[in-house]
């Protein structure tokens, strides 16, 4: 017989018996495999809030199709910019507890909660992003975010301007140096009622200053970064930045323009300052 057939023989035998053993591995029954099937149908929420001093409260609820892969529903309530959050993690139920939770019917795959809305929150626009944890991935890829709602909420206040005041810069700086500026920023209708604290700068030749990407209007910062931004605490206020004249920008006169606006739009009071670029 020729040694090259023989070899092949024997190589075929031993995958045959191979092959044999690894079949008695295989377990016999119906291996249990699930997948993510639920869906959403539907997500009922406010398009608009008043304040309301007797009750606040607010039913929000999504209705979800085939709950065997469902192992919770939950919501995070926040403005619109991501700068105020109502609730972070806020549980929707299908218990049928209409008092508490707002829910009208136990197990029909409808999950509800009420959320407060109060007078110090400010006015302007929230979002609603809703969630759902299944029973089949593994932490954190069994959350997805299935929907979002967008309400306006009016806290019955009349909105009034904030006002700025207090602004410390220095009278002279030199070129390729930093040096920071700082204003003080209220607001009638609370703190939390400011969106910006903004400046703009004007050169020696009145041309309006802008950067690379165009843009012309620059933030201020009440966040405690003092490294980055040269505010000392946050939340107290004060908005500052740090701000560095490239050697290759012209000397003179320079002009800030600084300004505030609130959650509704409106813009406080200007103030000026000129500043000596040597």
């Amino acid at each position: 017989m020729n040694r090259k057939f023989i070899n092949l023989r024997i190589v075929l035998i031993i995958l045959i018996a191979a092959g044999a053993a690894g079949c008695d591995k295989i377990p016999g029954g119906l291996v249990d495999y699930k997948t993510v099937d639920y869906s959403v149908t539907n997500i009922t929420a406010p398009a608009s809030v008043l304040f309301n001093a007797t009750d606040s409260s607010n039913i929000i609820s999504l209705q979800i199709k085939n709950l065997n892969t469902v192992s919770m529903v939950w919501c995070k309530i926040n403005s619109s910019d991501g700068t105020i959050t109502i609730k972070e993690q806020l549980l929707l139920y299908d218990d049928g507890n209409l008092p508490s939770h707002g829910d009208s019917k136990m197990n029909d795959g409808i999950f509800s909660n009420k959320f407060l809305m109060t007078r110090s929150n400010p006015s302007g626009s929230y979002q609603i992003q809703f969630f759902v944890v299944d029973n089949v991935n593994q932490t954190p890829d069994n959350v997805s975010n299935v929907g979002y709602a967008l309400f306006q909420y009016d806290n019955g206040q009349n909105n009034l301007p904030p006002v700025i005041s207090n602004l410390v810069i220095p009278s002279s700086v030199n070129r390729g140096t930093a040096f920071t500026f700082s204003i003080k920023a209220d607001d009638p209708n609370g703190a939390a009622d400011i969106s910006a604290v903004d400046y703009q700068i004007y050169k020696p030749d009145g041309s309006l200053l802008t950067n690379s990407s165009g843009l012309s209007v620059f933030p201020m910062y009440d966040d405690g970064n003092t490294a980055q931004d040269g505010d000392i605490s946050a939340g107290d206020q004060i908005y500052t930045y740090i701000l560095n004249i490239p050697q290759t920008y012209p000397g003179g006169k320079w002009n800030f323009v600084i300004f505030a606006k609130d959650r509704s739009g409106a813009t406080s009071n200007i103030i000026t300052a000129t500043i000596t670029v040597n």
